[in-house]
């Protein structure tokens, strides 16, 4: 007898987790990210040889969290599409697997807000960041603008080989990263600025 679960949905990205194709190596990419600054999470990048199957989600996981230091954090907020699939049996996929493992500390799932609203209305209260305590204003959709920039080199690299296509993507992630780095003082420092003129403005009126 099925048990009803009001979060099963079926999704393109695990319909096509087993679909495969001759014609290419990879069929994609996954990788972590912070939801807050967008800068890629070192060695969180893992090629897809057919779908976005769950293991090479998990390796980038376990891969994101030895790389960010996240020690002495009581939680850690996971967004993912799927992640109302995703991580039911998580647990026991790294459990399983030798070569991975996370750190004790307490995961929060969630999806971000524009993916979660082709989901169930049983997903939304559940895993929406805004329904997150300490989530605070986040959309979870940060990558979504990283590949609006990443997709400028694809056609690059798509026919490069295996090693010259790792080559470029690190760089392009390192530059991106770099960018981020240097400049995120300038952009608060824009915004203070900002928030300054806008309390001085409010306080002239009459």
């Amino acid at each position: 007898m099925h048990k009803f679960d009001p979060e099963e949905s079926h999704f393109r990205a695990i319909g096509e987790a087993n679909s495969s194709t001759k014609l290419k190596d990879v069929n994609g990419i996954v990788v972590h990210a912070c939801a807050r600054h967008g800068a890629y999470c070192p060695g969180s990048l893992v090629d897809l040889p057919l779908g976005e199957k769950q293991a090479c989600v998990d390796w980038s996981h376990c891969a994101a969290c030895r790389t960010t230091r996240i020690s002495g954090l009581a939680k850690l907020m996971l967004i993912y599409d799927i992640m109302c699939q995703y991580w039911k049996r998580l647990a026991q996929r790294i459990g399983q697997n030798e070569h991975l493992n996370l750190p004790q500390i307490q995961l929060e799932k969630a999806i971000g807000l524009f993916h979660v609203h082709g989901h169930k209305q049983a997903c939304l209260f559940r895993y929406a960041t805004s329904f997150i305590p300490g989530a605070a204003m986040v959309d979870g959709e940060i990558l979504e603008t990283n590949w609006g920039v990443l997709n400028r080199i694809s056609k690059s690299v798509r026919t490069a080989t295996l090693a010259h296509r790792a080559e470029v993507l690190d760089d392009h992630m390192n530059d991106h990263n770099w960018k981020k780095l240097v400049g995120i003082g300038m952009s608060f420092w824009l915004h203070r600025c900002q928030n300054i003129t806008d309390v001085a403005g409010m306080q002239s009126r009459p």
